[in-house]
């Protein structure tokens, strides 16, 4: 998956958006998709498909944890996103 790939590009724009951080959960889980969209790519997550459900957690008590549901491949996109922009690009 290149840096020019739309799953990529949708991953950056989400962390550049603010929809998705770029540090690592507090908590995941992984298993069968819910019927839920994929806050990547929109698309339905299925039964058939691979659901990450990622949690993340604020430094203050009075903010909510955020959960993002994301595909297996879209949450290697983001993974990437967030290790290039770790890097410096």
């Amino acid at each position: 998956m290149d840096h020019d790939d739309p799953l990529r590009r949708r991953a950056r724009h989400a962390v550049e958006s603010g929809r998705i951080p770029t540090r690592h959960p507090a908590r995941s889980w992984a298993g069968k998709g819910s019927g839920g969209s994929c806050l990547l790519c929109s698309r339905v997550i299925t039964p058939d498909d691979v659901e990450l459900e990622l949690e993340f957690i604020d430094a203050s008590p009075t903010v909510a944890p955020l959960t993002c549901r994301v595909h297996s491949r879209c949450f290697t996109a983001w993974e990437l996103e967030c290790r290039q922009l770790a890097a410096g690009r």
